[in-house]
């Protein structure tokens, strides 16, 4: 027997790390990526929101479970060079509007969007805005928009495909569906019709005379662009509507 070999501490059924130092922090997570969390719209998780009524033309977005206002909302009468659906930071009222959105006012028009939507810096004049389009199937309406989304924890926003779901088939529920088939859904596995609740984003239960209260169900992990969407989208709809949300 080699000199290295006899100095070999004897065989033991313990590991090394249960019986040496005390496992780092990365280790003791007992996950490849520690304890970062990545969550995605694929896990199915959701926010709960509320959006409260302080008058007329002003609401504000909090948590559920806490409400202290986090965004704020104001619906502003007659032309705007930002917008006539304007999101606020809560906490300062000094700062610009973050999302804004123009309903167009040729609201029967078929060869136009019915708003246009911008979910970053709507005051600058480079300032991207994207359409969101009005269509028709028998008893509901439902609108169409690209909208920018978080598909993997750590990518770039990319547009994708969705429909608002509303009208006599939804009430009081308006649903937000992924159009196209999920990521890493292979596309011959995807069929139209036959989607399932994977499928739905966003679902706004209203506050109606009886009670209730206005609450998002939202899909985690979309991007502040995507939520921001989705709530100057129900304002849009709600515009062409013509209700407000009690």
């Amino acid at each position: 027997m080699s000199s290295n070999t006899a100095n070999l501490p004897p065989y033991s059924e313990k590991r090394l790390s249960t019986v040496t130092a005390t496992p780092n922090a990365q280790t003791a997570a007992n996950r490849i990526v520690g304890t970062t969390q990545t969550c995605s719209i694929r896990d199915n998780q959701v926010d709960y929101l509320t959006v409260v009524r302080d008058s007329p033309t002003s609401y504000h977005i909090a948590q559920t479970i806490d409400p202290t206002p986090i965004y704020r909302i104001e619906l502003v009468a007659g032309d705007s060079k930002v917008g006539n659906i304007q999101i606020f930071p809560a906490g300062d009222s000094t700062l610009p509007a973050v999302a804004a959105a123009r309903p167009s006012p040729n609201s029967k028009s078929k060869s136009e969007a019915a708003a246009m939507i911008c979910t970053s810096m709507p005051h600058l004049p480079d300032a991207r805005w994207r359409p969101l389009t009005r269509t028709g199937m028998f008893s509901y309406e439902s609108y169409k928009a690209l909208i920018p989304i978080v598909t993997m924890p750590g990518r770039a926003p990319a547009p994708q495909q969705f429909s608002w779901r509303t009208g006599l088939l939804a009430e009081p529920f308006y649903q937000l569906w992924w159009d196209n088939p999920l990521p890493l859904v292979p596309t011959t596995r995807y069929m139209d019709d036959q989607r399932g609740s994977e499928y739905v984003f966003a679902t706004i239960a209203r506050k109606t005379a009886e009670g209730g209260e206005n609450v998002i169900e939202i899909r985690r992990g979309g991007g502040l662009d995507f939520e921001l969407s989705v709530v100057l989208e129900l304002f849009v709809i709600l515009h062409f509507k013509k209700e407000q949300l009690m």
